[in-house]
């Protein structure tokens, strides 16, 4: 018997899910240092004034976040460097374009009738008709078992 509980995998976070609360608060610090990139001793001193942290946790949290493709790093004397490697807005996409693959995955019928629902209700935002409409060609090349989940249409288009 197939088990429906599907365990969260930690190094998916990011991709596929948001963020924890510290990741998050970590990765807006090193958004905020820009070029010049954060040492993990920068990103606890300024973590510090809201909650104090263990420059230990911050470094786990800075490794975790590398791992996962959001930063990267440099040694630098005795530390590390560390960077974005996609912006605010990138990663946000990334989230939510996995978290929808895995819904409509699962729960294509479901996906689909939860924002025909939004269209109906008329709750939708402009220029979002045209991406739903295209999420509902994607859910239905998903079910009828097209590649990729792209109908036929838009997959030749693409090449």
């Amino acid at each position: 018997m197939n088990n429906p509980i599907r365990r969260a995998r930690p190094e998916k976070t990011g991709v596929r899910a948001p963020l924890g609360d510290l990741e998050m608060a970590v990765m807006q610090h090193i958004w905020a240092c820009t070029h010049d990139g954060c040492l993990g001793a920068d990103v606890q001193q300024a973590l510090e004034r809201v909650r104090p942290l263990a420059l230990t946790t911050i470094l786990t949290t800075l490794d975790r976040l590398g791992k996962k493709g959001i930063l990267r790093r440099e040694r630098e004397s005795k530390a590390y460097r560390y960077w974005a490697t996609v912006s605010e807005e990138q990663l946000q996409q990334r989230i939510v374009e996995g978290v929808l693959s895995n819904l409509i995955a699962q729960f294509p019928q479901a996906v689909a009738a939860y924002f025909a629902q939004r269209e109906d209700t008329g709750k939708t935002q402009s220029g979002d008709t045209e991406r739903l409409a295209d999420l509902a060609q994607r859910v239905e090349a998903m079910k009828s078992g097209s590649p990729g989940g792209e109908p036929a249409d838009h997959a030749d288009a693409r090449q």
